[in-house]
């Protein structure tokens, strides 16, 4: 699947660079897909995306502004679909179920949401941190206006209650939706005691709570 690098002509106009940037992070996410976080390398990407090493260093700066970049274009995805798929009125189960899926739906975004601020956040420079940040917040915003009379909360309340349910999203991702007794017949007194820890049972719980909690301070 490995391109041949010098077949690859170099990009010169603004079109070109921002294309051959996109297929750079094409080829990041099925990398990512593949190698998972510590197999992923900058070596690895240029020789999938058919870039020189050092071509690679004038898009990127390191792995993580890489893998910074993919997440904010699934960060972006993410917010459409939570606002496509939440109908006014909805109940504060059906939102929370509706937010756990569809974050659990891209297996990248909550991998990569999970490493975010303790280790991705913390290998790029000032200047792409401050770039990615403020792509994020016009999605964040938006999803936030199109959330806020839907849920019946006001603007503050909705920043409140999704920065809450982020944190508790970070939390409670434990590396794998699969479980290895998952097509074991196990005794009931087990199946319970596991299901106390299963990451869906603790998500939408808390998600649950913190959404009383918020609407219960305002009356």
């Amino acid at each position: 699947m490995e391109s041949t690098i010098t077949h690859i002509k170099r990009a010169r106009t603004p079109e070109q660079k921002s294309d051959r940037r996109e297929t750079i992070l094409a080829t990041a996410k099925v990398l990512f897909m593949e190698a998972g976080y510590e197999g992923f390398s900058m070596g690895l990407l240029s020789k999938r995306a058919g870039v020189a090493k050092g071509t690679l260093y004038l898009y990127f700066g390191t792995k993580e502004e890489v893998l910074l970049s993919l997440y904010s274009q699934e960060f972006e995805r993410f917010c459409h679909k939570i606002i496509i798929g939440t109908s006014p009125g909805v109940s504060d189960s059906e939102f929370v179920s509706h937010l756990y899926e569809t974050s659990i739906s891209d297996p990248i975004f909550i991998a990569l949401h999970a490493r975010l601020g303790t280790v991705i956040e913390q290998n790029i420079s000032v200047d792409a941190l401050i770039v990615s940040k403020r792509a994020m917040g016009v999605h964040f915003h938006t999803m936030v206006n199109k959330l806020s009379g839907r849920l019946d909360l006001n603007v503050e309340q909705t920043i409140e209650a999704l920065s809450g349910i982020s944190a508790l999203l970070t939390g409670s991702y434990d590396g794998s939706s699969d479980s290895v007794m998952e097509n074991e017949v196990i005794p009931e007194d087990v199946a319970t005691f596991m299901g106390y820890f299963d990451m869906k049972v603790r998500f939408e719980t808390s998600a649950g709570y913190i959404l009383q909690g918020i609407r219960s301070s305002s009356r």
